[in-house]
């Protein structure tokens, strides 16, 4: 049997939080996201077995929920050291849009500037909100087209993603449970003295924005 002492050391964290964020919670976002396309082709369901469907998809959210807070307390914890190394940012994009087959919806994805001008950090977790603002315009809004775009440069990263679809009340009260997404998304921004803004209006679409600043770059100095 393995297991973890009660205070981990760096490498432990890191690497638990990269197997939970890499393997775990990818592997449910997926298993999500075919749920999903197997809810909207399925034909001659009974209420039963719709409910079934509803049930298990509602299992795997509440389960993602779990491992993007697991990743993050992990990420938080004070032995845990800096992410050293990680993917390219439009390859890993490429990667995930690849994985979610994205059918009927036209994706168009510009990536503009150098990984190697900011923290491996910041493009790690530019990369979540990115994609999980990608997996909620495939899999709910009903788009035709979602169009992301991110530039990097050495003081600051900014991404957005932007949908055609049916949008929704931005100035509606969040609650956890059905805005986990997005709660996520402001809190990895905020904690890298970020911003995540989100603009939509109901048949007006959806577009979700990431802002980070580089410290310790030129322009701050």
């Amino acid at each position: 049997m393995t297991y973890i002492d009660a205070a981990p050391d760096a490498a432990v964290c890191s690497r638990l939080a990269r197997e939970v964020h890499d393997r775990i919670g990818s592997g449910l976002a997926l298993a999500l996201r075919r749920l999903e396309l197997l809810e909207l082709t399925a034909t001659g369901l009974t209420p039963a077995e719709k409910g079934r469907l509803a049930d298990a998809r509602a299992a795997l959210l509440d389960t993602l929920g779990v491992a993007r807070e697991v990743t993050s307390a992990l990420r938080r914890c004070p032995a845990a050291g800096a992410i050293t190394s990680a993917p390219p940012l439009e390859g890993a994009l490429r990667s995930f849009l690849q994985s979610m087959e994205p059918l009927g919806v036209r994706v168009r994805l510009h990536v503009d500037g150098d990984d190697a001008w900011v923290p491996p950090l910041v493009v790690n977790e530019v990369f979540i909100v990115v994609r999980e603002a990608l997996r909620n315009a495939l899999a709910h809004a009903g788009a035709q087209e979602v169009t992301v775009r991110a530039v990097i440069a050495p003081h600051e990263v900014y991404a957005e993603v932007a949908d055609d679809g049916v949008g929704f009340d931005a100035r509606a009260p969040r609650t956890a449970g059905r805005t986990n997404g997005l709660l996520g998304m402001e809190e990895r921004a905020r904690a890298l003295d970020g911003t995540t803004t989100v603009t939509s209006a109901p048949g007006r679409g959806t577009t979700v924005a990431v802002w980070i600043p580089i410290k310790g770059s030129s322009i701050d100095d």
